[in-house]
């Protein structure tokens, strides 16, 4: 199992995704890749098979799924061409954990979203499936409607760990970002943003 990296860790790695974003995007586009402060571990489709290479090489690893494309507005967070000379994300490592499968995450922290997001994708690695005869539910973007269901996730941010809901897409938006939402999460933290810095800052409250 991958140990979590210390808050100095996954600052670093952090750090190292958005110094290459670009390069990942053009790459390794709708890849899984295993990844940390010092570089790329392992790539490809399949996320077992990732994770079992980054297991193999006994470094701490954060997992990434790389977008289709970039500038996509099929699904919030909307995505503009950079205006400022500062280009920075907000992602934060997030375990994500359903049954026997368990993955350290990229999320993007967006207050703007009621719920957390997986990807069609993700949410079928994770091992989810439709119950027979589920109904779908429908949202509005910015580029139309999507199909979701909700699931529970287990979610570890910085060695706290909860249950949470996660809508999990039906629809291949091309948008593959995992999305960290409002929902419970910031229940139980305080969450500080400091752009200046690159930097967010979780500080647990507690179940109260």
């Amino acid at each position: 199992m991958n140990k979590t990296p210390s808050p100095n860790e996954s600052q670093q790695m952090l750090k190292w995704l958005n110094q290459n974003r670009k390069m990942l995007l053009d790459l390794y586009k709708n890849q899984y890749i295993a990844y940390n402060a010092n570089g790329l571990i392992a790539h490809s489709e399949n996320l077992h098979e990732v994770i079992e290479l980054a297991e193999a090489s006994k470094q701490i690893f954060a997992i990434y799924l790389v977008p289709r494309r970039s500038a996509s507005i099929q699904i919030l967070p909307i995505r503009f061409r950079t205006v400022t000379r500062h280009d920075w994300q907000p992602n934060y490592h997030v375990k994500l954990k359903h049954r026997d499968i368990e993955i350290s995450a990229t999320m993007l922290v967006d207050s703007g979203a009621e719920l957390s997001l997986i990807s069609f994708k993700v949410g079928q690695d994770l091992g989810y499936a439709l119950a027979d005869a589920e109904s779908k539910l429908l949202a509005e973007t910015i580029g139309g409607r999507v199909e979701y269901v909700l699931r529970n996730v287990e979610m570890t941010i910085d060695e706290h760990s909860f249950i949470a809901a996660v809508a999990w897409l039906q629809t291949n938006t091309g948008g593959e970002q995992l999305l960290l939402g409002r929902e419970v999460v910031f229940d139980k933290f305080n969450i500080e943003f400091r752009q200046a810095d690159e930097q967010i800052i979780f500080t647990w409250r507690g179940d109260n």
